[in-house]
């Protein structure tokens, strides 16, 4: 007898960071976005000093907060991912994020 099927989640890009490095002001990222499709996209994402206290009060480890936002804006912004851009442009598109990110970090 065939067991019931639970239905799956739809999927969702998986995020990862692959290098990080020190900027005049922060840190700068360069991430993969693993799409469901199997298409790879590459992205250089750069975050301030300013926006990692804001975004985690300083608790989490700027490479978790760059995942973190990037895995939010791809959730819920239809936008598309720019290939270059600063994690502070995330809150103009989302203005939400900041609030919710600090709940999951």
């Amino acid at each position: 007898m065939d067991q019931p099927r639970t239905p799956r989640a739809p999927a969702r890009p998986a995020v990862r960071v692959l290098a990080e490095a020190e900027a005049a002001q922060g840190w700068s990222y360069e991430v993969v976005v693993h799409w469901p499709d199997g298409v790879e996209s590459s992205h250089s994402v750069s975050l301030g000093w300013r926006d990692h206290d804001y975004g985690s009060g300083g608790a989490s480890a700027p490479s978790r907060v760059i995942q973190c936002v990037i895995e939010y804006v791809l959730l819920h912004w239809e936008g598309g991912l720019p290939v270059r851009f600063d994690a502070a442009r995330a809150r103009r598109w989302l203005p939400r994020i900041d609030e919710e990110l600090r709940e999951t970090l």
